[in-house]
């Protein structure tokens, strides 16, 4: 009996001892050459598939300066990128499971989600809001009594808006897909009276259609949350990297660059608003409810 207890406890020990080798993700970096850079499908501006066929977005920029910082403290001349498509449903699977080194997507730092995962300072404030055809007659929250509203898998604005259904009786009809860009033809084909996501998102998908004035954002506001990288939870040593490029990305004026490139265009204007410039004056990883 006591021999079996020790191979047990060998064994739990070989498995910690892997377990920590493998939350290590520099030291995985180091070894194989190459970092797992994981993105989305249509999350735009943030991660997206463009018309190349290729991994283009805001996130996706930032994360190539946290690339750069990496080679630089590791001492690798070169390191191979591996692109790894994530879905709204598996990003935080792939996260915690180490398939992907860091989340270069859209995702949100919520404190149920900071239990399981690792986020990086603050990259940007989104609204959820609610977007509508203009000629739907939509003005407001209580106008969506018994329509339909699609949210988009793995979304944060399922929560606010089911409470403040339940509180106004309001028996809206839920609809859910599968990516951003299935949720926003639902409503362009009429299929859906509104569609319930991060402001940004919505304004984007809005401004490439023929006549962007066909769409209306509601004022109402379902909450604001930080957007931030993933990473595996406890990786310190990763962590203190992605802050230290992202906030010497800010020092430099990159950062800022990168911000007007996907934020202030001829079509699409997005300036940077006061909260964001105080979080990047005084960054923090500090998730929402």
């Amino acid at each position: 009996m006591r021999l079996a207890n020790l191979a047990l406890v060998s064994l739990l020990a070989v498995m910690q001892a892997a377990s920590a080798q493998e939350a290590d993700t520099l030291g995985k970096i180091k070894r194989t050459g190459s970092i797992s850079i994981g993105h989305r499908e249509s999350a735009a501006p943030f991660s997206y598939v463009n018309a190349q066929h290729k991994p283009a977005g805001y996130t996706l920029d930032l994360c190539m300066q946290v690339v750069d910082a990496i080679k630089k403290s590791l001492s690798l001349p070169e390191l191979k990128i591996n692109y790894v498509l994530l879905s709204a449903t598996d990003r935080h699977a792939k996260i915690s499971d180490g398939t992907v080194d860091l989340e270069c997507g859209a995702t949100s730092n919520l404190k149920e989600r900071a239990k399981t995962l690792g986020f990086s300072n603050t990259i940007f404030y989104a609204d959820t809001k609610i977007l509508v055809r203009a000629d739907s007659g939509i003005k407001s929250i209580d106008d969506l009594k018994e329509k339909r509203v699609v949210l988009t898998q793995g979304a944060v604005g399922a929560t606010m808006l089911s409470k403040m259904d339940a509180q106004k009786g309001l028996k809206i009809q839920y609809i859910r897909s599968r990516e951003n860009s299935e949720s926003f033809k639902l409503l362009e084909e009429r299929k859906v009276d509104a569609f319930v996501h991060d402001d940004i998102q919505l304004a984007m998908f809005a401004s490439k259609t023929d006549n962007p004035k066909t769409y209306l954002m509601l004022d109402t506001s379902l909450s604001r949350d930080p957007i931030a990288i993933a990473m595996r939870k406890g990786d310190a040593p990763l962590e203190k990297i992605v802050n230290a490029a992202l906030d010497s990305a800010y020092k430099s004026g990159e950062f800022q660059k990168i911000y007007a490139k996907w934020f202030v265009t001829p079509k699409f204007k997005f300036p940077m608003g006061d909260a964001m410039k105080e979080i990047l004056n005084h960054p923090n990883n500090t998730p929402t409810n």
